[in-house]
């Protein structure tokens, strides 16, 4: 069985003080996010225990930031890490699929034209695969989500206010099962 991480960031202001009540608040958050998807991206998902190797203890691996701020942080910087390597997969895979021979420079930029017709598949599911993150969509290999800003790509600003303020946020580590590829 494949499966993926997922980790999404909610910010503590919309959960209660009680933080039993916000761990469940966080859940229930997540599992809208991730419902629609259900029987189409993945076929399951619950909280991960052990995401990348990270002890989780906390119900429905909710970790809080003002609690936790260590494990926060190593979760956070784990998620991103995976986002990137994700960001990293798909721009190859779009590139090693674009004909180099149709460049064109524009002052000190080089411009490569690509024709979205069907005679590339992997170009088309890669180049989809960039157009959705850049439009905030949530995407099952993204491996970091912020709801607050409905995306996984975070502005530096953003990015920075999570690292500084940790308590200031939650978390919630999910595992996605995907869904099994039939040929």
């Amino acid at each position: 069985m494949k499966f993926n991480y997922l980790v999404v960031i909610i910010p503590r202001k919309w959960l209660t003080q009680n933080t039993e009540q916000a761990r469940t608040q966080a859940w229930a958050a997540v599992t809208q996010l991730l419902l629609p998807d259900l029987g189409e991206l993945y076929s399951r998902f619950y909280p991960a225990g052990r995401p990348w190797g990270q002890d989780i203890s906390a119900p429905y691996s909710v970790v809080l930031g003002q609690e936790e701020p260590v494990t926060f942080l190593n979760l956070f910087y784990q998620a991103k890490q995976k986002r990137d390597e994700a960001v990293a997969f798909h721009s190859i895979q779009m590139l090693s699929n674009i004909n180099f021979n149709q460049t064109e420079q524009i002052g000190d930029t080089l411009v490569y034209h690509v024709t979205a017709d069907e005679s590339s598949k992997a170009l088309e599911a890669h180049s989809a695969w960039h157009l959705a993150m850049m439009k905030g969509v949530f995407l099952p290999d993204c491996g970091l989500y912020d709801l607050e800003h409905k995306k996984a790509m975070l502005r530096l600003e953003e990015e920075k206010s999570i690292i500084t303020n940790p308590a200031d946020y939650a978390l919630c580590a999910v595992t996605l099962e995907m869904m099994e590829v039939t040929t």
